[in-house]
């Protein structure tokens, strides 16, 4: 049993450096994330409106077309009005005349509608493509930030990664996992030391009969308080 509480202590110092490293990159792995998915949803958004604005302009150009040709037809129906020689000839026409008219004005007054949404939507789409531009400005900042902190301790995580992985190999399955379930609900400390008749992590007393049995390093001590796996090393301070 001292040689598994032993390889906890080692597999607890891999992991307390392991989760140094991860300090010091700080929240930029979750900042660099977030940005990333700003970025993505501020495309999205601008890809959508310049769809909108192109099929505004369609519309607009197939309406300024048709008034084109209803201003063609006015043109002919007019020539016409002057050659009819019945009045139910002059009052088909002149019907003809008013509708081409009211069909005229309510596609210009459409065509103008949609130039003001142009306009409005182009605005939009210019102050998105700005403010894009400065958060893949961050974007980049960041990424470039992390990288530089992840190549720093790259080799160094790889190498705590391998110590970590022969050091866990040598704890059976049900020891590891209590290890591992311990230091995820105590903040990355599963194993604490007995110190001055106290535990470490968390200072609770521990009673002295408690204390021998910790000492004797011949079975897995939990600290009643706490919960963490408590052991003595030589190096421990008893004053």
């Amino acid at each position: 049993m001292q040689k598994v509480l032993e390889t906890l202590i080692y597999l607890q110092d891999i992991d307390t450096q392991l989760q140094r490293l991860e300090a010091e990159r700080g929240d930029l792995p979750q900042k660099v994330k977030e940005l990333a998915d700003e970025v993505e949803e501020m495309r999205n958004r601008l890809a959508q409106k310049i769809e909108a604005k192109n099929s505004l302009i369609a519309e607009k150009s197939s309406l300024d077309n048709d008034v084109i040709l209803l201003d063609e037809q006015l043109k002919k129906y007019k020539v016409q009005l002057y050659q009819v020689k019945t009045n139910k000839e002059y009052d088909a026409i002149t019907l003809e005349i008013e509708t081409s008219e009211k069909n005229k004005e309510d596609k210009e007054f459409r065509s103008l509608e949609l130039e003001e949404s142009i306009g409005k939507i182009s605005e939009e789409i210019k102050e998105l493509e700005e403010q894009l531009q400065s958060q893949q400005a961050l974007l980049e900042a960041n990424k470039k930030e992390l990288d530089e902190k992840l190549e720093k301790t790259h080799e160094q995580q790889q190498q705590l990664e391998e110590k970590r992985k022969g050091a866990a190999q040598k704890l059976s399955r049900q020891i590891l996992s209590t290890y591992d379930r311990i230091r995820k609900a105590r903040g990355g400390v599963a194993v604490a030391r007995l110190i001055g008749g106290a535990c470490s992590e968390c200072s609770s007393r521990i009673p002295p009969q408690h204390g021998l049995e910790i000492r004797m390093m011949n079975s897995l001590n939990y600290c009643e308080v706490c919960g963490r796996i408590v052991v003595w090393t030589p190096d421990s301070s008893e004053e």
